[in-house]
C-alpha cells in the first residue's frame, strides 16, 4: 500500500468516525469545558446552546431556556428564577474557562441542571 492510498484510507476512516458522531452524543466537558452532559439543541430565540446531565432531561431542558431567555430578554439582570417544565429554577451567569455561560438549576434539589452557552 503506498502513501497516498493510505492516506485516503485514513481520512476516509475519519470521516466516517466524525459523520457517526452526533453533538447530541458529545460530553459537554469535551467541548466547553465545563460541566459534563449531553447537548440537547439550540435555543430559538438566543442562539445559545442547551446541555443538561442526561439526554432524557433534553425537553425539560429546552422548555426551561426558552423559559429563561424570555425572563433575560425582558431585561431581567443577575441570578433569576424561572417556572418551566412544572418546576421551578435558579438561573445565573457562572465564569466559564473561555466565556462565562448561564446555568439554571432545579430548586426541588434534585439534581437537576441546564446549561446555556456560545
Amino acid at each position: 500500500m503506498n502513501v497516498r492510498t493510505r492516506t485516503a484510507a485514513a481520512g476516509a476512516i475519519g470521516i466516517a468516525v466524525l459523520a457517526l458522531t452526533t453533538p447530541a452524543a458529545r460530553a459537554m466537558g469535551e467541548i466547553t469545558n465545563e460541566a459534563a452532559g449531553v447537548i440537547c439543541g439550540t435555543d430559538r430565540a438566543s442562539g445559545l446552546a442547551v446541555a443538561t446531565a442526561r439526554a432524557r432531561d433534553c425537553v425539560t431542558a429546552l422548555q426551561v431556556a426558552r423559559a429563561f431567555t424570555r425572563t433575560w430578554n425582558s431585561g431581567g439582570e443577575g441570578a433569576t428564577t424561572v417556572h418551566a417544565a412544572g418546576s421551578t429554577w435558579n438561573c445565573q451567569e457562572q465564569p466559564g474557562t473561555l466565556n462565562p455561560y448561564q446555568e439554571c438549576v432545579e430548586t426541588s434539589r434534585t439534581g437537576r441542571w441546564i446549561t446555556l452557552t456560545s
